[in-house]
């Protein structure tokens, strides 16, 4: 297995990983100021994401990597966050997918594509601020901040 998503596993020769791009933002933002440059306020993390890039030949061995894609392309509908682990045991934490792109091409007479170029785009799942911290705040005159560590959680609200 190269890289596992939940039930999928990318592997030679059914559907495999040839590329992986990981992207690691943060938000950072600047506020004008007359008379003095601008100061810096950085406001925490941003998406984080990962690229699969695969190709698969379909008829190549067990030939299961159509059936492999219809079920991520499902997955990708569900909006489901699975666990991303790779070959090195790494978990990478839970994962949803935002789109995937494929593309068929070398038809056999039956119809069946014998290439398959597929690129599975997730974003990193955080599930709310609850399990993020942070500070929300409302609409109107409303505000509500909290903050987790550990087993300690802070909410405060007015």
């Amino acid at each position: 297995m190269l890289m596992g998503w939940g039930p999928f596993r990318f592997t030679v020769p059914n559907y495999s990983v040839e590329q992986l791009s990981h992207s690691v933002k943060s938000r950072v933002s600047s506020q004008q100021v007359i008379g003095a440059r601008p100061p810096t306020h950085l406001l925490g993390p941003d998406e984080e994401t990962i690229t699969l890039q695969s190709t698969f030949h379909p008829f190549h061995l067990n030939g299961k990597g159509l059936q492999q894609l219809a079920g991520v392309q499902e997955a990708v509908r569900q909006q489901a966050p699975l666990i991303l682990v790779d070959s090195m045991g790494r978990n990478w934490r839970r994962w949803v997918g935002t789109s995937i792109d494929s593309e068929q091409t070398e038809f056999a007479v039956n119809g069946v594509p014998q290439t398959v170029t597929v690129s599975l785009s997730l974003t990193c799942y955080v599930g709310g601020l609850s399990q993020a911290g942070g500070i929300s705040l409302g609409g109107g005159f409303g505000f509500s901040a909290s903050f987790s560590a550990g087993g300690f959680s802070v909410s405060l609200g007015f």
